[in-house]
């Protein structure tokens, strides 16, 4: 019986070796992709301030783009395929790469022609309150960048010991707090909107 040859080194780097192990691997990363789009497609997305209820925006939204392109901050994004199939396309705000920075003129609320964005319903978005265990200020370090740059006045505020505090009947959930927390894990807990009010027009 022949004897097999000895490997060489080029056919060890060329994954004679490593190919079984790094195919497995391929696998792994892409089942792990499936499952981070199917988490994203059950996923609340945060709409812009003043939208309908979800089925309300997902039944009448056109995918304009014109609230995302009449957006200063350029908070206002698509949401991507990820999202699903009934979701893709329509516009969200993602915090942690640009919050609303609430435009006191509300411009994506006058550029939506479909009248899913409405002055006339509140411009809360999400809800956001402070963890305490991840706070620096809470754990006895000076900060109040949150308090700082809070958009909404009165939303965050401080206690007696500078620790900051949310307001839930004031905060909008816009997002600028998570942007600029600066603490090691985030200390915001923010989550878009489970509900919001059925338009009557």
């Amino acid at each position: 019986m022949p004897k097999e040859p000895d490997m060489t080194r080029r056919d060890f780097f060329r994954g004679k070796i490593f190919r079984p192990i790094q195919e497995a691997a391929r696998r792994g990363a892409a089942a792990g992709n499936a499952v981070a789009r199917r988490d994203l497609s059950l996923s609340l997305l945060q709409r812009p301030p003043g939208a309908v209820a979800e089925g309300q925006f997902l039944a009448s939204c056109t995918r304009c783009g014109d609230c995302v392109t009449a957006c200063p901050p350029r908070a206002i994004r698509w949401a991507p395929p990820e999202a699903g199939e009934k979701r893709a396309g329509t516009p969200y705000i993602d915090a942690i790469r640009q919050p609303c920075v609430m435009c006191t003129d509300t411009p994506c609320i006058a550029a939506c022609k479909p009248g899913v964005l409405r002055a006339e319903l509140p411009p809360t978005m999400a809800t956001a309150r402070i963890d305490a265990i991840a706070c620096l200020a809470w754990r006895g370090q000076p900060c109040r960048l949150c308090v700082d740059q809070c958009p909404v006045e009165g939303a965050i505020s401080v206690d007696s010991e500078q620790r900051p505090i949310i307001d839930p009947a004031r905060c909008t959930g816009c997002g600028v707090c998570v942007q600029v927390c600066p603490a090691p894990r985030n200390a915001v807990d923010h989550r878009p909107l489970a509900s919001r009010p059925f338009w009557h027009g």
